[in-house]
């Protein structure tokens, strides 16, 4: 039945988007997210006003950043910041360095940010800056004075601040770069007691959180269990219920896909295949996910990989069967086009925005479950709000109540060790010991994620409506409840 309603409510949205100005080609970027968020506004009662100017980008920036390179030579570099909605602030969102990163993408990507957060119930509006580069072209010290000059420009601008605009990593960066990000912004605000908390992805020595880096694939994890746990989504796919041999193929073995296919795997998930963009492997009997990995790292690529089949051409891999495919690497990697050849039964969207909306209406023709990027790839900027927390709080999670809660669990302890039932010594040293940081990031990720799940289940069942458009939906609905008093 779920199967059959995707269908139908996938046909009608895509024969209004057959008759649009882009029916003859795939959207771009912020077109895609413009399609599902139209889309999404029309099961809303909501003043079609109210839902444009939800839809409009506050700001945006764009800036030449001069770099002196080590040879003495100078070069410009073009970068951008864009705060899509200050409805909640900071705005939020990540930083990217890549040659391809443009204006155009920046604002699609801050966009979805502002939806993804509300998605998620997180008080931060939508941000996304960037700078086009390729980051393996410069050195060390190129990249470090590079992002130094690129935090003080957007400090300058207003669009870094601990109040009103935190950035995080995305492609190419990572916690060095928001290290130097927030030093830069800390030196020329030594008076701002919040500077830490200029942004969030930092090494934990530098006020970053234990478990950010694992965050976004563990909180994909969490929805998938969430999904194949649930009758009512595996078995219109022809699944049972259970994480336990389920097959997958992975697009993009960086922090998202590596980390969501190795929590995968500890459940008894069996990984068949992993595509990068020189090209992919595949093995019918499985591939080791540390094994890949390492070998990944120590190559820097996936030919000549021993336990697999390489493949030059990706497409052949993307056509493999499979019970769960998950994109996480670069936006619109499933279309119309190479919709069509599938055999997966479940896309679980690790990256943002992987899959263009025809391509999504190919999917779900041939009965395949999308679940959206929305939700799924939430789980980095929501581990990024707990260190974004823990900075403006000085304290780390749990300082303040681990000796209490040790002193308590030992009393309960001696209780339980004076009658018949004894835990092993190995459960009495975790008890008595007390949650870590990582062990309170953890469950408070699962705790957010299954909660949203949670939600968007509800309002897809209960609008008949796919996924992706409850996810929208959700967000959309939040983001209008907040704007209420200044409309």
């Amino acid at each position: 039945m779920l199967s059959r309603l995707c269908q139908s409510v996938q046909r009608v949205a895509f024969r209004r988007f057959s008759t649009s100005a882009v029916a003859s080609e795939e959207p771009n970027f912020l077109e895609m997210v413009n399609i599902n968020y139209d889309r999404a506004c029309q099961h809303l009662d909501i003043d079609p006003a109210v839902l444009e100017l939800i839809k409009r980008c506050d700001s945006s920036l764009t800036m030449t950043i001069p770099l002196r390179r080590d040879d003495g030579a100078v070069e410009y570099f073009t970068a951008y910041r864009a705060q899509h909605s200050r409805h909640r602030t900071p705005t939020k969102g990540g930083t990217r360095y890549a040659p391809d990163v443009d204006l155009v993408e920046v604002t699609a990507l801050a966009f979805l940010m502002t939806l993804k957060c509300a998605c998620v119930n997180l008080p931060f509006g939508g941000g996304k800056g960037g700078i086009k580069l390729d980051p393996k072209t410069l050195s060390l010290g190129e990249l470090e004075r590079l992002t130094r000059r690129y935090a003080i420009e957007l400090a300058k601008k207003g669009f870094l601040n601990p109040a009103t605009d935190v950035p995080g990593p995305d492609l190419g960066t990572g916690e060095k770069e928001m290290a130097w990000m927030m030093e830069a912004y800390r030196f020329y605000n030594y008076d701002n007691i919040y500077a830490t908390a200029t942004t969030t992805g930092k090494p934990v020595s530098f006020g970053g959180i234990s478990g950010r880096t694992e965050s976004t694939g563990l909180g994909l994890y969490y929805c998938l269990r969430e999904f194949l746990n649930d009758a009512y989504y595996t078995t219109p796919v022809g699944l049972k219920t259970g994480i336990k041999d389920k097959s997958l193929i992975v697009q993009g073995f960086g922090n998202v896909g590596y980390w969501a296919a190795n929590f995968l795997e500890r459940d008894g998930a069996k990984l068949l295949g992993v595509i990068e963009r020189d090209g992919a492997v595949f093995n019918e009997s499985g591939i080791s996910v540390d094994e890949v990995k390492k070998y990944l790292i120590k190559k820097g690529t996936l030919k000549g990989f021993p336990k697999a089949q390489f493949y030059e051409d990706v497409q052949d891999v993307f056509k493999k069967p499979c019970d769960v495919l998950i994109p996480a690497a670069v936006e619109r990697s499933i279309t119309g086009k190479n919709a069509v050849n599938f055999n997966c039964k479940i896309v679980a969207e690790g990256g943002n925005g992987p899959t263009t909306p025809r391509g999504e209406d190919v999917l779900a023709s041939k009965g395949i479950l999308v679940l959206p990027d929305l939700l799924m790839n939430a789980g980095g900027v929501t581990v990024s709000y707990f260190e974004y927390v823990k900075n403006l709080g000085f304290i780390r999670p749990g300082m303040l109540t681990r000796k209490l809660e040790s002193t308590t669990n030992k009393w309960i302890i001696d209780k339980v060790m004076q009658g018949d039932t004894k835990p092993s010594k190995g459960t009495i040293s975790k008890i008595l010991d007390g949650p870590s940081e990582q062990d309170l990031v953890y469950s408070g990720l699962e705790d957010v994620m299954c909660e949203a799940v949670a939600e968007t289940k509800k309002t897809s069942q209960e609008k008949g409506i796919s996924l992706r458009l409850a996810a929208y939906t959700n967000s959309i609905k939040r983001i209008y409840d907040s704007m209420k008093l200044t409309l």
